[in-house]
């Protein structure tokens, strides 16, 4: 019976096929800069500039009154390698194709893409705009229909758009709205899969055991926490007050706080919504002993003129700061509501390798060029075959402002 380890172009297309059946939220997001990156495989470092859309600020009156092009770029780089090794025996070297791949492969690919999923669903810690009550479950029709409303203000465009749920939440959706006007044709679909389907709220929805859960700051129920400093326009970072002195992780990534009186404005627009501009947390962030917390990092920067303008206007000292994600180091799964573009992810190849028993790269043209590697050598000091798949991804929430978290448990 031939060895089917050695069959590595026929390995690798199979479990190509099982990575890319197993996906959900990577099916979602945009991918088209995997052609970028080629099809014969990637190198760690290789990096693709996404610009930004520009925006432009209107003049009134028959005057020319040329502005200043505010060109903005972020990167996207292929640099975080994903593998699944494991190690056959010589006595299962012998089994039928379709056992090894049940056995072997399937899980494998399976693997992979799970953490793929993860990776995306991680970017949530970048994501500002937060829709519903931290560690709250969702009831009703209009804590998802909100979702949809908050996205619109912001100037997001209204198709291809994805609400991706843990589970629980999933169900929680499927019960609120179970008792309402919809065709016969959904609710026959909801009640037969237990999902809400497509083109339901104006998205498409999708469930993902891949979805992240964040714990909050280790002092995120202060109540008390103020501006320290006043910021310039166009600032990322912020000076905060009033925490328990000496916190470790007194703010964690992710966290989201909110400043009183300075509001959200429509990025095309500028014009005030009326509602408080959301802040997320960037990166852990200590008290100090006077209870400060001074430069946190946090997106969008507070930008009050110009086109790229964020606030209807800047925070002042003492401005009261209120967390959404409120709680000390309390865990809540973040759902996802978003348009496709939030988020940019490349998948690719590396080379295939010689010297080797086997080694095969495949890509999938169709696909952009999404691709794995498949490796198996013979280690003599243990006299075991051993396997392992590989990619290279690359992941940027390119417009986090396309995107929100959805409050839950």
């Amino acid at each position: 019976m031939p060895n089917v380890f050695l069959e590595s172009d026929m390995v690798t297309a199979s479990s190509l096929d099982h990575f890319e059946n197993n996906l959900v939220l990577a099916r979602l997001v945009d991918r088209q800069w995997e052609s970028k990156f080629g099809i014969e495989g990637a190198k760690i470092g290789d990096t693709c500039r996404l610009r930004r859309h520009n925006n432009f600020t209107v003049s009134t009156g028959n005057a020319f009154s040329p502005q200043n092009i505010e060109e903005a770029s972020r990167t996207l780089s292929i640099d975080t390698p994903l593998h699944v090794d494991f190690i056959v025996d010589n006595a299962d070297m012998s089994m039928t194709f379709d056992r090894a791949e049940e056995r072997y492969f399937k899980p494998a690919a399976r693997s992979l893409a799970n953490r793929v999923d993860l990776e995306i669903a991680r970017l949530y810690r970048r994501v500002s705009n937060f829709v519903g009550t931290y560690n709250t479950a969702p009831t009703a029709l209009t804590d998802f229909s909100s979702c949809r409303a908050r996205l619109s203000q912001f100037g997001v465009p209204e198709e291809d758009r994805h609400f991706v749920l843990d589970p629980i939440t999933g169900n929680a959706a499927v019960v609120a709205m179970s008792a309402l006007f919809a065709s016969q044709q959904k609710i026959a679909s909801q009640y037969t899969s237990g999902k809400m389907g497509r083109n339901v709220l104006g998205a498409d929805w999708d469930e993902s055991q891949n979805i992240a859960a964040h714990t909050s700051g280790a002092d995120a129920d202060e109540t008390d926490i103020t501006v320290r400093t006043a910021p310039a326009s166009g600032a990322t970072t912020i000076n905060l007050q009033g925490y328990t002195a000496s916190t470790t992780n007194a703010l964690r990534e992710g966290d989201i706080f909110t400043i009183a009186g300075v509001n959200a404005v429509n990025s095309i627009t500028g014009e005030d919504l009326g509602i408080l501009r959301q802040f997320v947390v960037t990166s852990n962030m200590d008290a100090d002993a006077s209870g400060n917390i001074d430069s946190v990092p946090i997106d969008p920067p507070v930008t009050s003129s110009g086109p790229r303008r964020t606030v209807s206007a800047l925070p002042a000292v003492n401005d009261a700061v209120t967390h959404v994600t409120l709680g000390a180091s309390v865990v809540a799964n973040q759902p996802l509501y978003f348009h496709k573009h939030w988020a940019a992810l490349a998948i690719a190849p590396e080379p295939a390798v010689r010297g080797v028993h086997a080694s095969a790269m495949k890509s999938d043209p169709d696909n952009g060029g999404i691709g794995m590697r498949y490796t198996m050598w013979w280690d003599g000091d243990t006299n075991q075959f051993k396997v392992r798949f590989d990619i290279l991804i690359g992941l940027l929430a390119q417009l986090p402002e396309f995107c929100l978290r959805i409050g839950t448990t």
